[in-house]
Formats: structure tokens, C-alpha cells, sequence
């Protein structure tokens, strides 16, 4: 999975302002073959204040997009 791909599925939802790669880990606690990727997501509305909630829903919409297009999984 390319980093570009990554951000264009985060970037396609409307309340997200800034994306920003800040951690890249391939070693031990990441199963072979694999990387962990982590961001830093901004999210910003021009047309009201954003909630707990809201900002949350949008988080899980994102988690599952990037789960069913690209097979990405949460690193917990």
C-alpha cells in the first residue's frame, strides 16, 4: 500500500483540513511483510463547530474505507 493511496482516501472526506505522515515502522511488532503507517489528521469545518462526536464518526469512516479498499488494518 503506497502512502498516496493512503492520503487520497483520507483527503476524499470533506471535514479533513491537513494530513501529515509522521511515523513509518516496519520491525518486530509488525507482522513481515508489512509496515505501519501513522498520521496526524486535522480536521476543520467552515461551517460550524466540530464535536467529539462528529470528528469520531468521521474517524471510523475513514478506518473503514481504508479497511475495505485497501485491506488496512488499525495497529492497536
Amino acid at each position: 500500500i503506497s502512502h498516496q493511496r493512503v492520503l487520497d482516501i483520507i483527503t476524499s472526506f470533506p471535514l479533513v483540513n491537513r494530513v501529515t505522515l509522521f511515523d513509518v515502522y516496519a520491525g518486530d511488532q509488525v507482522p513481515r511483510g508489512k509496515k505501519s503507517l501513522a498520521y496526524r489528521i486535522t480536521f476543520q469545518s467552515p461551517a460550524h463547530t466540530l464535536t467529539d462526536e462528529g470528528v469520531s464518526k468521521v474517524q471510523q469512516q475513514i478506518l473503514d474505507k481504508l479497511s475495505s479498499e485497501l485491506g488496512a488494518t488499525l495497529r492497536s
